[in-house]
């Protein structure tokens, strides 16, 4: 009997160990030669998948939004109240600082070696998938999650390149810190305020 694959789940499969490849190796340097051998499969399987290497990395950011958003939704979806979502938002942004440099890295390289009419609607898609996230995920408007989304790329892109003057998750505790004042809300509880003061 013929073994039953299930395609989205394989191509799946493919695109995590594909960021994998592209984080230590870099996405310039590799062909779909070179991606299929680290890969351990034929060429042929990953042309089936993928037309070529543009369409990976493409696929691959739709994939990180699918399961890193999807896994930060997980884990707040049953938490009625804000600040236990903040809370896990906070350490899921910590637990996760790695993998963002490596998306950080990936974007770059993606940038660098496409045409802006390629790059801008994929970045543009990615960046709008985080800021309804974190509109649903904290209850704050979509103008306030356009500068934390900024505040938060700067933040991977700053401990790339400067990682000793200032560290990610220092500036994670700042933007969780941002989002409490935001909501008018200190950790575990409401703040009250007086008018005029």
């Amino acid at each position: 009997m013929p073994k039953v694959v299930d395609h989205d789940a394989y191509r799946d499969e493919l695109l995590s160990r594909c960021f994998w490849v592209f984080a230590k190796y870099g996405y310039d340097k590799m062909t779909m030669r070179k991606i299929a051998g680290v890969l351990k499969v034929s060429t042929g399987t990953l042309y089936h998948y993928f037309p070529n290497k543009q369409a990976i990395i493409k696929a691959l950011f739709d994939w990180v939004m699918r399961t890193n958003i999807g896994d930060a939704y997980n884990r707040t979806r049953d938490i009625k109240d804000v600040n236990g979502r903040i809370d896990i938002a906070c350490a899921f942004w910590k637990e996760n600082a790695e993998y963002y440099r490596h998306v950080m890295l990936l974007a770059y390289d993606f940038w660098r070696n496409t045409t802006v009419s390629e790059s801008e609607p994929v970045f543009l898609a990615f960046a709008n998938y985080y800021k309804d996230a974190m509109v649903r995920i904290f209850d704050i408007s979509y103008e306030f999650s356009e500068l934390l989304f900024t505040l938060f790329l700067g933040a991977i892109f700053h401990s790339i390149i400067t990682p000793a003057h200032y560290s990610y998750c220092d500036t994670v505790d700042t933007i969780v810190a941002l989002i409490r004042k935001e909501k008018g809300m200190q950790k575990g509880k409401r703040i009250k305020t007086t008018k005029g003061k």
